[in-house]
């Protein structure tokens, strides 16, 4: 039986409420955000498009059908979308850790240092 936490962010549409699985290997609580990505795989330099589902200071998960190997460097690029501007994180280096059907999970080199401006802007998320 997993045992799991529940616990409460707040946001400026109000309050979400998040579940981590407590035998979930990952460190960091992860934050639903919707936004198109671009990874950059090394050493080819060939460009994956997705759309993320979630992040966390450690890493990200990508909706996308394209599959790449699990130890694979590469790097991301996060646009998030507004209706007269949008704000581009790039330059995060990663390594792909979980590549499955429809997913492809990215772990970070280095803390992701922006995670607070997903907490703020978590109601400028794009539909899912």
């Amino acid at each position: 039986m997993k045992k799991r936490c529940a616990g409460l962010l707040k946001s400026s549409g109000g309050t979400t409420m998040f579940i981590q699985d407590l035998n979930d290997k990952r460190h960091a609580v992860r934050v639903n955000y919707v936004a198109d990505a671009t990874v950059v795989f090394k050493p080819d330099a060939s460009p994956l498009q997705g759309r993320l589902k979630n992040l966390s200071i450690d890493g990200i998960l990508l909706a996308t059908e394209q599959v790449a190997a699990a130890g694979t460097l590469c790097t991301v690029t996060i646009v998030v979308q507004d209706r007269h501007s949008r704000l581009l994180i790039d330059d995060l280096a990663g390594e792909v850790v979980r590549s499955d059907p429809g997913e492809l999970g990215i772990k970070f080199l280095h803390p992701f240092e922006w995670l607070a401006l997903f907490h703020v802007y978590q109601s400028k998320s794009a539909p899912v």
